[in-house]
């Protein structure tokens, strides 16, 4: 049988609105990500193992807020446009704090008591090499190269490719941190992701993330999702940048530093041989003084005369007196 995508979305839809299952349904779990647009309200609904999307289209029934432990009346439906599943919230019934923001809250005291947040490291002032760790896809990648060749074009970006979202992330993570600081190819090491809710961000507040940064031997700078976010990651990484882009300008030093600081340095050096030079002038016109006031030198290729049989016509001549000296070519 042959469909096109409409036809079998179409389908679907009509399966889900046929399945009495689906509708008048008690669901129990808590809420994250929760986003208000004009009168409604959309969430993740999770439990340990699971979620599910929901939206509450009168957002005076449903004022939630991250974390809060509910139970949702309401039924199933599938969006045939985008071909997406949400749960249609019509009633809604707190009942306390979910259990993974008190375990959450948990492990950031347990960091803290342990001293995670407080180990930074001072990040190196001379960058060549980055390693930084994070999708091989997406714009976080490309920002972070963009900023970089625009800053200094000579500073290399090395990708660790990782999945930052997921069930294969916290592992890709860990295990990239780890590559760079068994490496040691690289000066620092960015570990970045775009926004996202706070499920998609979930990865960085895990414990295996937070002490593969907190243990690296090479500086972690963290730019994980937006300005607004915040995970364990950006709390023990020795610096938080607010967003990938801004990471690499933190980092990378500009290549019109670097050419000040050699030009500063060669003012420096001009300035130090020009000051030897009038100090041995100096030295030499006061031995000059030892002399009567009426000698007379004459040198020639740098050797003193001593003789006029040494000279023959067009020679060129130095003529040293006690205040100064000439240059003559013999004539005949």
């Amino acid at each position: 049988m042959e469909l096109s995508v409409t036809q079998l979305n179409n389908y679907i839809k009509s399966v889900f609105v046929a399945e009495e299952m689906l509708h008048n349904v008690l669901l129990t779990g808590e809420v994250s990500g929760v986003s208000v647009r004009g009168s409604s309200v959309w969430f993740i609904l999770r439990d340990r193992e699971a979620a599910v999307p929901c939206v509450c289209w009168d957002k005076a029934r449903c004022v939630v807020k991250d974390g809060d432990q509910v139970t949702l009346r309401g039924s199933v439906d599938y969006w045939q446009k985008a071909g997406k599943i949400n749960f249609n919230v019509h009633a809604l019934v707190k009942s306390g704090t979910g259990a993974l923001l008190e375990q959450l809250k948990a492990l950031t005291e347990k960091l803290k008591q342990e001293g995670l947040f407080d180990k930074k490291q001072a990040l190196p002032t001379k960058v060549k090499r980055i390693g930084v760790v994070s999708s091989r896809y997406g714009a976080v990648i490309h920002d972070i190269m963009t900023v970089t060749r625009r800053r200094n074009p000579v500073v290399d970006i090395v990708l660790y490719p990782a999945a930052v979202q997921g069930e294969n992330a916290a592992r890709e993570i860990c295990a990239g941190i780890a590559y760079f600081n068994r490496t040691k190819k690289v000066d620092l090491i960015i570990v970045a992701r775009g926004g996202g809710s706070n499920e998609d961000l979930s990865c960085f507040n895990l414990e295996s993330v937070a002490r593969a940064v907190a243990g690296s031997e090479l500086p972690i700078v963290a730019a994980v999702g937006h300005e607004t976010d915040f995970t364990l990651t950006d709390y023990v990484a020795d610096l938080r940048a607010p967003t990938p882009s801004a990471a690499a300008e933190m980092v990378v030093p500009e290549l019109i530093s670097e050419k000040d600081v050699a030009l500063r340095l060669w003012k420096e050096m001009k300035y130090a041989i020009t000051s030897r030079l009038a100090q041995v002038r100096t030295k030499a016109l006061g031995f000059m003084n030892l002399f009567p006031k009426d000698f007379v030198a004459v040198a020639k290729d740098g050797q003193v005369v001593k003789s006029v049989k040494a000279l023959h016509p067009k020679d060129k001549l130095q003529i040293c007196f006690n205040d100064g000296r000439i240059g003559v070519t013999v004539d005949e």
